[in-house]
């Protein structure tokens, strides 16, 4: 039996996950990031390029335009150092930010916001060469080994199918100016980088799936860990129990302090049982006290009948009082009118005025 054997069939729990998470253990693609990084700069460069290519020539241009001699002095130095960097800041910034914003794009798409010290933590068993080794030999490294040789063979063939294509167009690039050359050398390396880029982008998709399948399968729980945690969460069964029986005797002292103080118990005549109490000059309406059904509506009744609190059977109100009102609850608008007549009807037995009437 599995769960003899004790076998992960069951799948991870929210707390599970949390906690898994809180490690930094997260499904995710290093394929996916790579390819995304990749489809940046190569977006970036397609359209940042010529501002680089610009700042760069212009940096040549001064160098070769600059005087035949000059006086080389600390100063001098600091200022065409100084002018090098920001001419190529200009081109290279832009290319960067661009890298690095997709970066952080694709990871939080990936993994969303984490921050967790765990990997951080020095690990001595990984500077085990023994371990190193059995890592990298292990039926996952070679596993990973044949997908990654798989994926090279697939970019070079890709590759060398884009330059065949290109081959009558290579031909006749003697015959061509050097500018056109170069013009032609730049689009065809962005076209092939696009195609590669985008090969790579559906093989990372096609991991991060694989990858996320994976996660899910390591971090299942036995049907025993599903338990324990339950056990955790909501705490041993006795202990609920007596939770429950405590709860139970509070409700009891309540009902017996309160179901004395009521003014009519409203009954189904037998299932149902609601205290109800008003007080004209402290209560804006009547109230419910207690209520119970069974049991608890026997224990009401009895309660009523030990101190002369009048029992009045009256089916419908009774059902609605304890299905729309809870205790402690004013009487809604709707039952208002019902109540109202009960009370007037006790307090006639009782020799009392109508409480409405003085509350009016």
């Amino acid at each position: 039996m599995p769960e003899q054997l004790g076998e992960k069939t069951e799948q991870a729990t929210p707390r599970r996950r949390e906690e898994v998470r809180g490690r930094g253990n997260v499904a995710r693609s290093v394929d996916l990031n790579a390819a995304t990084v990749l489809l940046g700069a190569t977006a970036a460069v397609a359209f940042l390029g010529e501002r680089l290519a610009r700042s760069v020539a212009q940096l040549v241009v001064g160098f070769f335009n600059a005087p035949s001699w000059v006086a080389i002095t600390p100063s001098q130095v600091h200022q065409e150092f100084v002018a090098t960097m920001w001419a190529l800041a200009q081109g290279l910034l832009p290319l960067l930010a661009v890298i690095v914003a997709t970066a952080l794009a694709i990871n939080l798409v990936q993994v969303g916001f984490l921050a967790s010290s765990t990997s951080l933590m020095p690990d001595l068993s990984r500077l085990s060469p023994l371990k190193g080794f059995g890592r990298i030999f292990s039926l996952q490294g070679l596993v990973r080994l044949g997908v990654n040789l798989l994926k090279l063979a697939g970019i070079a063939a890709l590759t060398a199918w884009v330059l065949y294509s290109e081959l009558p167009v290579l031909a006749g690039l003697t015959l061509l100016e050097p500018l056109q050359i170069g013009q032609y050398g730049v689009e065809s390396t962005l076209g092939l980088a696009w195609k590669l880029c985008g090969a790579l982008f559906v093989l990372g998709l096609l991991d991060y799936g694989f990858q996320k399948w994976k996660f899910n399968r390591d971090i299942r729980m036995t049907r025993q860990e599903v338990r324990d945690e339950m056990k955790q969460m909501e705490g041993d069964p006795q202990m609920r129990q007596r939770r429950r029986q405590v709860q139970r005797d509070l409700a009891n002292q309540r009902m017996a302090q309160k179901v004395p103080e009521s003014d009519v118990v409203i009954t189904n005549p037998t299932e149902l049982a609601i205290a109800i109490q008003y007080e004209p000059h402290a209560m804006a309406a009547p109230i419910v006290v207690a209520k119970g059904a069974g049991f608890l509506a026997e224990r009401i009744r009895n309660l009523a009948r030990e101190n002369d609190v009048p029992l009045v059977e009256n089916k419908p109100l009774a059902q609605s009082l304890y299905r729309n009102v809870e205790v402690g609850h004013p009487v809604p608008i709707e039952l208002y009118e019902a109540v109202a007549e009960v009370l007037a009807y006790v307090y006639q037995l009782k020799g009392k005025s109508d409480p409405f009437a003085i509350a009016n």
